[in-house]
């Protein structure tokens, strides 16, 4: 029995062991399915994920190939070796072409595209200087030829990865060939504008030349003229040949002054000159036409303005001249009147108020915004009656306001005007000595025994200056054109020679260029040469220098300037 019983308890214990198994297979089995049933909802979370990170990296990427493709310029992405990984259809329209040429290089493209290999060359040399530099790089480059070439603007960009290095490229350009033919045309454009400019230029130049070089002779003739003692009744006709002249001057002089004006090439001095003596010298000028119209001049400057003024008296007295002359040209009886007063002035510099005042026919109310403009007048039949270019006034303003002045009108028709202006010079109270005019204290009686040449094709002109000379009686050879003068100076030593620069067979700017190499190669000290212009440009005084030229003198030659040049080069 105990046998039986040892086995039935060994039974139910194995019973309660398999028991117990099943119990637990039946939990493993049930939490391996928990676990199962929690991997396939991580599996879907995970799935989902997945493809939602695809779609926003799909739909990011499409987003930016969107914008590649579609942006309007030329754009290739290539990695650290230079080899293409992406390309947009700008460069390439061709899907398949495109995707052919991913992973490889600019060699392979010229080569599909039958394009020229140095356009490779060139790209790889960018890439390899990129490299060196690892900053943005560009260049121009030329595709085609004729009427099919075109013009790129190429750009190369390093982008860099964590550890500063170079991971990709990128690089894009623009068509620009419109802007280039563009600019050739602004290129073309400019250099037809600089010919005209320097025909205009020409043109002046000699215009001016052949108008002041008979004006020379006449003003040079009628002041030699004043000088002889003539007769009453001559020094009228001689007063009125005097007038007309340097009024047919002062127009040569507004239309070369506006011509500067327009080319932006107006310069101004800074040099003393004595205010009164300027204001007289401006009396001297129209006192013949003063006196016939019987006209009362008056010249009003206050006391405490200084002795010498430190600006540039050529303009100041150009201002004048054209201010006088425009009242003068409208007032037929009454008065002129010139003020000077001070408005400002402290340790260095004055301020100074001017006004030129008549008694004449004044200006319309509606007028007096324009009188300033250029080859304007009040009235259509101005310069019919009264004469004049209508640049006068133009010249004037430009003139003042260059100074960092002002200029300004009053008036009213039947009632006279006032021209008012301010201007700001230096000023001492001792003249400077400048050195060029350091000849009026000079001897000039040893300028008897000097020899001269004189080469001037005009014989009026050679009159005159014959006898702006005579007074010293230097020995003079005059010739007629610079291949004359050429022989002489090779026949015979000169003290001084002037030489007129525009002659026939030989100017004086050649003749001068070949003396020079010339005495170069004879060794020979060096003859000074003067030039004579009528040419009042100073690009054409700046040229006769640059050729060799010591010094000039315009035309009409003043004697204080001759005598300036005398005292120069011949008087030690």
């Amino acid at each position: 029995m105990s046998e039986i019983e040892d086995l039935n308890r060994a039974l139910e214990e194995e019973r309660a062991k398999v028991w117990k198994l099943e119990r637990d297979y039946a939990q493993s089995k049930a939490e391996l399915s928990q676990c199962k049933r929690e991997l396939q909802s991580l599996d879907q979370r995970a799935n989902e994920r997945l493809n939602a990170s695809i779609s926003a990296l799909r739909r990011h990427r499409n987003f930016y190939e969107s914008i590649l493709n579609n942006v309007p310029a030329e754009i290739v992405v290539a990695d650290k070796h230079f080899k293409f990984i992406y390309i947009n259809p700008q460069v390439e329209e061709k899907e398949e072409i495109r995707d052919y040429l991913v992973g490889r290089d600019d060699f392979d493209f010229c080569r599909i595209k039958k394009r020229p290999i140095s356009i490779a060359e060139n790209r790889q040399s960018m890439f390899l200087q990129v490299q060196k530099t690892k900053t943005l790089s560009e260049w121009v480059e030329e595709v085609g030829e004729g009427e099919e070439k075109k013009f790129y603007l190429r750009k190369l960009l390093p982008l860099f990865g964590e550890d500063e290095t170079i991971e990709l490229y990128i690089a894009y350009s623009l068509e620009i060939t419109e802007s280039v033919q563009y600019r050739e045309e602004l290129i073309n454009a400019r250099d037809i504008a600089q010919k005209a400019t320097l025909a205009k230029s020409e043109f002046l130049s000699k215009i001016s030349h052949e108008i002041r070089t008979p004006l020379n002779a006449i003003i040079g003739l009628t002041n030699i003229l004043f000088q002889e003692e003539p007769k009453t009744e001559q020094v009228n006709y001689l007063q009125a040949m005097k007038f007309s002249a340097d009024t047919l001057l002062g127009i040569v002089n507004e239309v070369l002054d506006f011509s500067k004006i327009e080319a932006g090439k107006l310069s101004f001095e800074q040099i003393p000159f004595n205010l009164e003596h300027l204001l007289r010298g401006i009396e001297r000028t129209f006192s013949f036409k003063l006196n016939e119209l019987g006209i009362e001049f008056k010249i009003e400057t206050e006391d405490g303005i200084p002795p010498f003024l430190i600006g540039d008296r050529v303009k100041l007295n150009q201002i004048f001249l054209n201010l006088v002359g425009n009242a003068v040209k409208f007032t037929s009886q009454g008065e002129i009147l010139i003020e000077a007063e001070i408005e400002a002035q402290d340790d260095k510099s004055i301020e100074i108020l001017f006004a030129v005042t008549d008694t004449g026919a004044g200006i319309a109310a509606d007028k007096l915004e324009t009188v300033f403009e250029s080859f304007t007048q009040e009235g259509d039949d101005t310069t019919r009656k009264f004469g004049g270019t209508g640049l006068g006034l133009t010249i004037t303003r430009k003139f003042i306001e260059a100074q960092g002045g002002k200029i300004w009108l009053e008036s009213k028709a039947g009632e006279g005007s006032t021209f008012f202006f301010k201007l700001t010079f230096g000023y001492e109270f001792e003249p400077r000595v400048e050195k060029d005019n350091a000849q009026w204290s000079k001897n000039f009686d040893s300028i008897s025994s000097k020899r001269l040449l004189v080469a001037e094709d005009n014989l009026m002109n050679q009159l005159v200056l014959r006898k702006m000379l005579e007074r010293w009686n230097p020995s003079i050879l005059f010739v007629e054109n610079g291949a004359e003068a050429l022989n002489a100076l090779e026949t015979e030593a000169f003290d001084l020679a002037f030489f007129d620069v525009q002659m026939p067979i030989m100017d004086g700017i050649t003749a001068i260029e070949i003396w020079r190499k010339r005495e170069a190669l004879l060794i020979k000290d060096p003859t000074p040469v003067v030039a004579l212009t009528a040419d009042a440009f100073k690009e054409s005084r700046e040229r006769v220098l640059q050729a060799g030229m010591n010094d000039f003198l315009s035309k009409p030659i003043e004697l204080s300037e001759l005598r300036r040049v005398l005292a120069k080069f011949l008087i030690d």
